[in-house]
């Protein structure tokens, strides 16, 4: 692959993973929690959090990658 051809495919994998991290650290952080710190019960308010983020530091550096490519 040539050096555009790896920064358009770094955009969608950007996009990808910022939302699965995002999915990831949230619902470890409602576990972590509900278990180990007094038995908060924020199940779906860490996840949404962290999910947002997730999707936010996806674009932002799917953007940054673009700006590179043109």
């Amino acid at each position: 692959m040539k050096g555009k051809d790896f920064l358009a495919l770094n955009v969608g994998l950007n996009l990808v993973g910022g939302v699965i991290a995002g999915l990831l650290v949230g619902y470890a952080f409602d576990k972590w929690l509900m278990e180990g710190f007094f038995g908060l019960k924020t199940f779906p308010f860490g996840l949404l959090l962290f999910f947002l983020l997730g999707i936010i530091s996806g674009f932002l550096n799917a953007y940054r990658d673009l700006k590179r490519i043109g």
